[in-house]
């Protein structure tokens, strides 16, 4: 890795940390410093910033936790690109701060999940239909056992949107996904043949993804989010109620639809 050269300036107004943290963030996105680029040392940065350690320290801590940059050799820092498990990490946290609703994460998915579906049926390679027939026959046996289908379910639509191999759409769709999927934990033990309705939506869009019916694909997905609304209200959760992860919304006077 080499030695980032660009020169810094001095911060002028408080807070200091913040100043020294968005002037490293315009200068990596307007390609000033690059992935792999290593920062100045402590010391070096304290004096090109005019600034102390500890202002140092603070902004460079508020810049790991946007994953923008990472220790590496020890403890110098170099320039880096956030996962998708970090940007999901930061929209998750907004998205439930602003209250946001089943019906609008529902609505998101009514939009990606199926285009996802219909661009997967052409995209997918055949590591990637290897996995999604792995992840459908341990949902089937998980069924049969009684077992949570969660993580199973999760994977599934995480292997198809992985198989377009489109990064925007991995980016835009994880927060979605982070709270709209483990949402329906609670249908599936609250609603009977929930989890069986699941499956045969999950095979149904296999066998599509197999065949490269990219409308089947795409219209088995749209049925399966439209069974998600469906085994939402059956359980007797608000559809307007705000998300609170791990913690479904009762609907007003509602039981719990069995």
């Amino acid at each position: 890795m080499k030695q980032a050269a660009t020169p810094f300036t001095k911060l002028d107004n408080a807070p200091a940390y913040k100043r020294l943290a968005l002037q490293i963030t315009t200068l990596v996105m307007t390609g000033s410093l690059k992935h792999g680029d290593t920062l100045p040392t402590e010391a070096a940065l304290c004096e090109q910033f005019g600034v102390n350690r500890s202002t140092v320290r603070e902004g460079i801590r508020l810049l790991e936790e946007t994953g923008l940059v990472r220790r590496s050799g020890g403890k110098r820092m170099s320039i880096s690109r956030p996962t998708h498990e970090e940007v999901g990490d930061q929209l998750e946290r907004a998205m439930v701060l602003h209250d946001v609703t089943f019906r609008e994460l529902w609505e998101t998915a009514m939009l990606l999940e199926p285009k996802t579906a219909h661009l997967a049926a052409s995209h997918l390679q055949q590591e990637d239909l290897e996995a999604l027939e792995r992840n459908v026959l341990a949902t089937e046996n998980a069924v049969a056992e009684g077992r949570s289908l969660l993580e199973l379910d999760l994977e599934f639509h995480n292997l198809i949107a992985k198989g377009v191999h489109n990064r925007v759409l991995l980016l835009s769709r994880e927060p979605m996904s982070r709270l709209f999927y483990p949402t329906f934990d609670v249908v599936l033990s609250r609603v009977d043949k929930a989890g069986a309705r699941l499956l045969t939506a999950h095979r149904e869009i296999l066998d599509a993804l197999k065949s490269r019916s990219s409308e089947d694909a795409m219209q088995w997905m749209e049925k399966h989010i439209k069974d998600f609304r469906r085994g939402y209200e059956a359980a007797g959760l608000d559809l307007d109620a705000s998300i609170n992860p791990g913690t479904p919304m009762k609907a007003p006077g509602a039981g719990t639809g069995e």
